[in-house]
């Protein structure tokens, strides 16, 4: 009987380890060997299913970007088909007032884009979906204002920068008025793209 193929669930664990240290050490703080110790595994093993530190953060970026893009779909999904109900329902979907259960992930990511600038072979791949995220909010725009296409797309940028910032701030569960604030600033931005 063939051995049943673990890459992918041992890609998984180790990834979820490597995840956990670079919040615990950092990125340059984490070591092959804390990443192996927190998957439980031996590092040979974390070798044979991942590689070296580069091909870690290598799969990590995919992971990443992978997940980012599969959640934006789903958003873009939830969306009502037409009207401005499309928009606040965007809105509404990227500053929740719950904590973000993507803690982990967020810093994790925004470690990756810390880190482009001494990794320059992260930055073209993690331009990606900030790019993706800034395209997708400009077309749903434009579907509810087409009159102002050109300004879809700095508005949404705008939006984008706003979402990062309040994901990042997440961890110190800032007040309700953080939230609000957010929101309305997210509001006057589109506000300013003018009626239908």
């Amino acid at each position: 009987m063939p051995r049943r193929d673990l890459t992918e669930e041992r890609t998984a664990q180790i990834l979820d380890a490597f995840a956990r240290c670079v919040v615990k050490y950092g990125l340059d703080g984490t070591s092959l060997e804390q990443v192996a110790e927190e998957a439980g595994v031996k590092r040979s093993i974390l070798r044979h299913y991942v590689g070296n530190r580069d091909d870690l953060m290598n799969a990590m970026v995919e992971r990443v970007v992978k997940k980012y893009s599969q959640q934006l779909r789903m958003m873009v999904a939830y969306l009502p088909k037409a009207g401005n109900g499309r928009i606040e329902t965007l809105l509404s979907l990227l500053f929740q007032p719950e904590p973000d259960e993507n803690a982990q992930e967020t810093f994790v990511f925004e470690t990756l884009i810390a880190a482009a600038g001494r990794y320059p072979q992260l930055r073209a791949r993690l331009r990606e979906p900030i790019e993706e995220f800034v395209d997708t909010v400009a077309d749903q725009l434009e579907v509810v204002f087409p009159h102002a296409q050109q300004q879809c797309w700095t508005v949404a940028y705008g939006i984008v920068s706003l979402y990062l910032t309040y994901a990042s701030l997440a961890p110190l569960t800032l007040p309700q008025a953080h939230t609000a604030a957010a929101l309305a600033s997210a509001r006057c931005l589109v506000a300013s793209l003018g009626q239908e």
